[in-house]
């Protein structure tokens, strides 16, 4: 084969290891000159290999095989890459060609990583024993005799031939070994989730697995950047000794699973390995062994090339004689290990892990978590039209229960929390306390489901749950993140002082290991925040006469600025019916820059910036080419890169150097996500007259934002102030020439108006979109349209059909050409609202008419373009 370029790679398994093709693909390197009417070697060849053909055990390839119009390159390398067996038929010629030198590179690449038979054939004589790659492998014929220096070349054939059949015996054997059917099952099983789904029978591993992102270190434990797993499964035999490091629950027992079907679509043997009950007794390969006939049938362990078998030993941590353990496995040619820490093996003797390469997983980035709640949403046995509506609501879902909308979060974002939250909301699995709201009810789920996990019976849940009350809330009166061993012997004494236990405190203890954890210095720590102010809230929401946690409320809701006070303030509207806390949070938020009336974005208040109304950004709608999933992915990519970028530690507590407005406006940003949780959550247990109040309340936040913000750009003094500044800053780059291009005063001024303009057009979409986001549910709309209508003004008229278009997905055309003519719309709220329906549009399927309506109702000049997302 004369032409080459590119790289092999590995392809991952399409089918179920149990039904892959039992036959061997053979792959013929050759130079086309060997295969000519006056030599007819690889003719031959392929004559002599017929009975294998025949009886079904091969099939051979070589790029004859190509049709005319097929890409020739990518034929051949994709043939190569899931080759069984290759043969390179050596001749001058070949080791002349520059391709067939290719080939074999890769074909020994492929060897080394995959252990794929790479059998020489000598055709004539020429200088291969002295290519250093070609020697050390056994040549064919017998001491690589050429085949033409035979008298009979059908003899020099016939002993081809035979050492052919004994590897492909060999190979045939391990490719014919069959998984039992329970351990198949287990392969493919995803537990609780199985029968879990609304819209499909029966739910399997692959429906719902999305590549995980990685850490990858040394056997230093040095950070050497990230790795998609589907990258490393395609390029496992890069690193033959694996350690993957990661939490409970991350997903580690799914990676297995994953990289046992790679390896055996591989034409590997792995044997999976777990023994959290007794901790790894004995000998490891005694263990191997009884796994490998656990999982396969009729396997003969003598009989098979120990190099093909691969461990996979989980729960690793567990072993009780770890290095020993390793000694072991390094018999092993490759294998994989799985902990629950790349630091916690504690092996003596740093050498045996000095081959090995560590990778810890990582929670899933906002495109991971996006793209698994699309395969759940569109997960199902009946033929449906893509639904952003599902999938968009169902993402807010996770977001608010991973505690992303208030702060970084109160639980990892790993595909067991996001699973078990969709699935929680979906079905009601589980018992739904009357007290408790819906949201609430999930995180009391994850509790019961660590609980029930580690054996713990129902009669004896209510003891687990206030003990863990009460270890709460002495945490969060003592100021503490940690328990020393002291602290906590204290916590110990006044507990049982004041409390019956009637569980062992060890037993207890062991069961609670996956919400209160003990750390290396034997501390005492909540696990996840969540499991921290689900039980602090619980106390309070259980003690709201005791003067102590009446002043604690206090402090709670004057400082909902502080993360950890806005998470407990939710968590105690989920645990009581008590409207208390609500009158206080109300009142807070009325008080947040209340010398200001709420904007109401008419002409008279916004005169002097509708006067810049022609130097502000035009809305159009993106070309047809741009489809939402595009876009999607783009503002994916943008969420990634914020959630993942190292940000400096949220400054939270009240100092006297502060600047006042920094510190008001982060309370009223807080204050605002609380009250929107709280609605959000309460939907269906508040009384509307209340779930109004708060909206309204939370909705004039925001708009007094927007008033106080006014005040700031409307004196003509502060505009030439700021736009004279940006103007002393401006520089241009010209991109022909990479260099910087002064400009003229006159022209840098005009630069500098626009982006002034522009930039505080964008404060004021921004606030918009602020309280959309922040108020707005589709369980809210009755509440959202009475509350704008009665308001009634165009502020409050972009709020409402905001929310109607992100949460309902429903852009009532005609109401807002008519609302934009007839409530005294400004132009500046005019482009606001052109700007969310272009929005809309880009993130939403339309079809041709509505976007013909949209063009002729709404955005007068469609030609007219909506600067680029990097400008």
């Amino acid at each position: 084969m004369e032409k080459h370029t590119g790289q092999i790679q590995l392809p991952l398994p399409r089918e179920s290891a149990i039904e892959q093709n039992k036959k061997l693909k053979l792959f013929i390197s050759y130079s086309h000159k060997d295969n000519t009417p006056n030599n007819t070697y690889i003719e031959d060849f392929k004559k002599h290999i017929a009975p294998l053909k025949d009886n079904d055990l091969i099939e051979d390839w070589y790029d004859r095989k190509i049709l005319s119009g097929e890409d020739f390159q990518d034929k051949i390398d994709n043939n190569l890459g899931e080759a069984d067996i290759i043969c390179l038929f050596i001749s001058a010629n070949f080791l002349d060609s520059k391709s067939c030198r290719s080939e074999k590179k890769k074909a020994l690449e492929l060897k080394k990583k995959k252990g794929i038979p790479v059998i020489p054939i000598i055709l004539s004589p020429c200088g291969w024993k002295d290519d250093k790659d070609i020697c050390s492998l056994l040549a064919l014929p017998t001491d690589g005799m050429p085949v033409s220096k035979f008298q009979d070349r059908d003899e020099a054939w016939q002993v081809v031939y035979i050492e052919l059949k004994k590897i492909i015996e060999k190979q045939i054997k391990i490719k014919q070994l069959k998984i039992k059917e329970e351990f198949e099952h287990f392969l493919h099983d995803t537990e609780m989730l199985t029968k879990a789904h609304s819209q499909k029978d029966s739910v399997l591993l692959d429906d719902i697995f999305v590549y995980t992102e990685l850490d990858k270190y040394n056997n230093l434990k040095e950070h050497k950047g990230k790795i998609n797993s589907e990258e490393l499964l395609k390029n496992l035999f890069d690193y033959p000794k694996i350690i993957i490091a990661g939490e409970d629950q991350s997903g580690k027992t799914t990676l297995c699973k994953e990289m046992f079907k790679v390896l055996r679509s591989w034409n590997f043997i792995p044997v999976y390995v777990s023994d959290k009950k007794t901790c790894f007794p004995g000998k490891i390969k005694n263990k191997i062994s009884d796994s490998l006939h656990e999982q396969y049938k009729d396997i003969d362990v003598d009989d098979i090339d120990k190099e093909r078998i691969i461990p996979i030993i989980d729960d690793f941590h567990h072993a009780k004689n770890k290095e020993k353990h390793i000694k072991d496995l390094s018999t092993y040619t490759r294998c994989i290990i799985i902990v629950d820490d790349i630091f916690g093996l504690n092996i003596k003797d740093d050498t045996l892990l000095s081959s090995f390469t560590t990778f810890g997983i990582k929670e899933l980035k906002p495109s991971l978590r996006y793209e698994l709640v699309k395969k759940w949403v569109r997960l199902t046995d009946k033929n449906v039209v893509d639904d952003y509506k599902r999938i968009d609501k169902n993402t807010w879902l996770i977001d608010s229960t991973l505690g992303k909308s208030i702060g970084k979060g109160i639980m990892p974002s790993y595909p067991f929390f996001i699973l078990s939250t969709l699935v929680a909301h979906d079905t009601y699995a589980m018992r739904l306390d009357e007290e408790i709201t819906s949201q609430g009810y999930c995180y009391e789920a994850f509790i019961y489901f660590y609980l029930r996990k580690h054996g713990v019976e129902n009669d004896d849940i209510g003891t687990y749950i206030n003990f863990l009350t009460e270890l709460a809330f002495y945490f969060y009166m003592e100021k503490k993140e940690e328990l020393t061993p002291d602290n906590f012997k204290l916590f110990m004494t006044s507990y049982l002082d004041k409390f019956n236990l009637p569980i062992d405190q060890e037993i207890l203890l062991e069961n609670l290991s996956e919400i209160v954890s003990k750390d290396s210095f034997n501390n005492y720590s909540f696990r996840y925040p969540y499991f921290y102010y689900f039980f602090v809230a619980k106390y309070i929401a259980e003690h709201f006469e005791d003067y102590r946690v009446k002043e604690e409320i206090n402090k709670i809701i004057n400082n909902l600025h502080v993360t950890e006070n806005a998470y407990i303030a939710v968590f105690i509207t989920h645990h009581s019916k008590n409207i208390d806390i609500l009158k206080d949070i109300e009142r807070i938020a009325s008080s947040l820059f209340e010398k200001y009336e709420p904007a109401t974005l008419t002409k008279n208040e916004v005169k002097f910036f509708d006067k810049q109304a022609n130097i502000i950004v035009k809305a159009a709608l993106p070309p047809s080419n741009i489809t939402p999933e595009k876009v999607r992915q783009e503002i994916l990519e943008i969420q990634d890169n914020e959630e993942q970028s190292p940000k400096d530690t949220e400054q939270e507590k009240d100092t006297d150097e502060e600047e006042s407005l920094g510190k008001e406006l982060r309370r009223a940003f807080k204050t605002v996500e609380v009250m929107g949780c709280i609605i959000k959550n309460r939907a269906g247990s508040l009384e509307k007259v209340k779930l109004e109040d708060i909206f309204m309340e939370a909705m004039n936040v925001h708009l007094r934002i927007i008033s106080n913000f006014f005040e700031l750009i409307k004196s003509e003094k502060e505009q030439k102030d700021t736009i004279d500044f940006i103007t002393k800053r401006l520089i241009l780059i010209d991109e022909s020439r990479g260099e910087n291009r002064e400009l003229s005063e006159a022209k840098r001024k005009k630069i500098a108006e626009v982006i002034f303009w522009n930039l505080n057009f964008f404060v004021v979409y921004g606030t918009i979109y602020k309280i959309v986001h922040s108020l707005g549910s589709d369980k809210l709309t009755e509440i959202v349209n009475k509350v704008c209508d009665e308001v009634n003004t165009p502020a409050s008229f972009l709020i409402k059909h905001g929310i109607l278009m992100e949460y309902n997905k429903n852009p009532q055309i005609n109401e807002l050409t008519t609302g934009i003519s007839e409530n005294d719309f400004s132009e500046l709220a005019e482009k606001v609202m052109k700007l969310m329906i272009v929005e809309y549009c880009s993130l939403n399927p339309i079809f041709y008419r509505e976007r013909q309506r949209i063009n002729t109702l709404l955005l007068k000049n469609p030609a007219q373009k909506l600067l680029p997302r990097e400008q």
